[in-house]
């Protein structure tokens, strides 16, 4: 079971907007020119809560469900379609997640959707490694240099 709220309190926020839904993208090119998304690729196995979280573009999408339901796979098919729409770059996107192993997940399953299009998913990380980016871009703000060592617990017991 999974269940989805858009912060419209149902109504998806997209209603108003038109969007292009994942079959329209069947007939076109991706941004970079590549040849056509097919459809089936992407709603394959999707549930209606899920398709619908998918192609709910615009605002933020909350998705509830237990282990093993589709929770990553409902994310990641919702990056590759902002992506495969155009409604945002690939270095325009911020994917944070907890784990090495979920964020090189997440990178490869958003590949193998959309192929190359999505090189460049420069802030797809673990919260660490975004912050530490951030750190290392914006280190002079911070009175830092852009070399700054970070410790790990090992590092911190033989310093004290």
């Amino acid at each position: 079971m999974c269940y989805i709220r858009s912060p419209t309190n149902g109504r998806r926020v997209t209603d108003s907007l038109p969007s292009p839904r994942i079959s329209d993208l069947a007939r076109s090119r991706g941004p970079d020119g590549q040849a056509p998304v097919a459809a089936s690729d992407y709603l394959k196995g999707l549930n209606p809560e899920q398709r619908d979280a998918v192609e709910t573009t615009e605002g933020p999408v909350l998705v509830l469900a237990g282990a093993g339901t589709g929770k990553t796979r409902v994310l990641t098919t919702r990056l590759a379609h902002i992506l495969a729409t155009g409604r945002a770059k690939p270095w325009e996107l911020l994917v944070v997640t907890f784990t090495n192993k979920a964020a090189r997940e997440m990178r490869e399953r958003i590949t193998h959707l959309i192929g190359p299009s999505a090189e460049g998913l420069r802030w797809l990380g673990t919260f660490h490694s975004v912050a530490a980016q951030i750190l290392r871009r914006h280190a002079e703000l911070v009175g830092l240099k852009s070399s700054f060592t970070i410790l790990d617990t090992d590092d911190q017991e033989r310093v004290c």
